[in-house]
């Protein structure tokens, strides 16, 4: 029995295309919307303070934030550079491996900050504006952990996998999640530490 193409892409694999890009299209959105109902929150509080920061508190430092910003941003764009080769049909598992390490490297920079906020006598308990910083920064963290691993798992497969359909696939299915945080990331640093 021979199997149907479609766009000289075997059925199945065509199929698992759909299935997996849906999958993560309705991740990324259920995503999106949590990040939004966050944002949208600070905005209301922070319009509605007549004062900014609130009375007492003072922003944090932007040196980590800032390094943090850098290093998903750097990531990001050779994760890219990684998409871009895999497509051109060349696996250059160094740029994974350096979008891996530069995703630890944000996770280190994220616990200094917390530490550092601590040593500012920044607690969760200090009030509505430093537990706003660290629910930001903990729930982006706990996505960048699991897209972290998804990174590793990412790596393991493209070892194994020789099609370069499903190499593919895979490859862009993890980098629309690893690019989402970037992003979110970009937009937090805007408008929590900058703004």
């Amino acid at each position: 029995m021979q199997t149907q193409t479609v766009n000289n892409i075997p059925n199945n694999t065509a199929s698992k295309r759909v299935i997996s890009s849906v999958a993560i299209v309705t991740a990324l959105v259920s995503f999106t919307m949590l990040f939004a109902t966050l944002m949208l929150g600070f905005t209301i509080y922070r319009l509605t303070s007549p004062v900014w920061p609130p009375q007492g508190m003072r922003r944090p430092d932007l040196f980590l934030p800032m390094l943090s910003t850098i290093i998903i941003g750097l990531s990001s764009l050779i994760f890219y550079k990684f998409e871009n080769a895999l497509k051109n049909k060349e696996l250059k598992l160094p740029y994974l491996i350096t979008t891996i390490a530069l995703g630890a490297g944000f996770m280190v920079a994220q616990f200094i900050f917390w530490q550092s906020l601590k040593a500012q006598g920044i607690f969760v308990s200090s009030g509505l504006y430093p537990s706003i910083i660290y629910a930001f920064t903990w729930i982006h963290a706990a996505h960048v952990v699991a897209a972290f691993f998804m990174l590793i798992w990412l790596y393991a497969k493209l070892q194994k996998e020789a099609e370069l359909e499903m190499q593919i696939l895979r490859t862009e299915n993890v980098g629309k999640f690893w690019h989402f945080l970037g992003i979110v990331w970009l937009i937090m640093f805007i408008t929590i530490f900058i703004l």
